[in-house]
């Protein structure tokens, strides 16, 4: 009689899609051309997959840190055969930075980044200087950047680095919309309105380049 055995851990880092080293071509990551989308902290995947449904025009890159939803997410879209979809895993500040080349994207989502929540885990959080200057790098001039958070203080921190940024300017009077205007929630944006979550979200805008650096004040 044969034993049941316990099938060996999944070593998910070792499976997950990785950028290329060094700099790399990224519009060169997919099969077709088209609007280039990059997704930050998709989790489980639900926005990846509704925006390629609703905007299957564009070609939408997820950028996820942790490996096994990053392996998950990836096998997923080759086995309903997404082409418009692909997926590293990795930090999205170390990716980006190595993206070429310069404004080759459309829009930037970032959802609910920062899962630490004691303050001198700020330093850590992903929307900062580092991260603004490669999105701003990337972005086509009037590209969009994309934040959304359910912590009210970490809403205001973002807000306030777009608005020190040089190369973003806030859209409309203040930055703040009260819907996701792109039809596509992420998991924990579900998550957060079946639990009656306020969500807060902001919406910034690639400066022109011919503009020059902002006047600041």
């Amino acid at each position: 009689m044969d034993e049941k055995r316990t099938p060996p851990p999944v070593d998910y880092a070792e499976r997950a899609p990785r950028a290329p080293e060094g700099a790399f071509d990224l519009p060169g990551l997919f099969a077709s051309p088209g609007e280039i989308e990059i997704d930050v902290g998709f989790g489980r995947g639900a926005s990846l997959f509704a925006r390629a449904a609703v905007a299957p025009e564009a070609r939408v890159l997820g950028i996820e840190i942790k490996t096994k939803w990053a392996t998950k997410v990836h096998e997923r879209a080759r086995r309903l055969g997404l082409d418009e979809i692909r997926v590293l895993a990795g930090d999205a500040r170390d990716i980006l930075a190595r993206a070429e080349p310069e404004g080759c994207v459309r829009r930037i989502f970032v959802h609910f980044p920062d899962p630490w929540w004691k303050k001198r885990h700020l330093k850590r959080r992903v929307v900062g200087d580092e991260f603004l200057d490669a999105a701003a790098r990337l972005l086509v001039d009037g590209g969009e950047m994309f934040i959304q958070t359910d912590v009210p203080d970490r809403a205001e921190i973002y807000r306030d680095a777009l608005l020190a940024h040089p190369d973003f300017v806030l859209a409309g009077p203040d930055g703040w919309l009260e819907e996701n205007p792109y039809a596509a929630p992420s998991n924990r944006e579900d998550r957060a309105a079946h639990d009656g979550l306020p969500v807060r979200r902001l919406l910034g805008l690639r400066r022109s380049r011919d503009e020059g650096p902002a006047s600041g004040g």
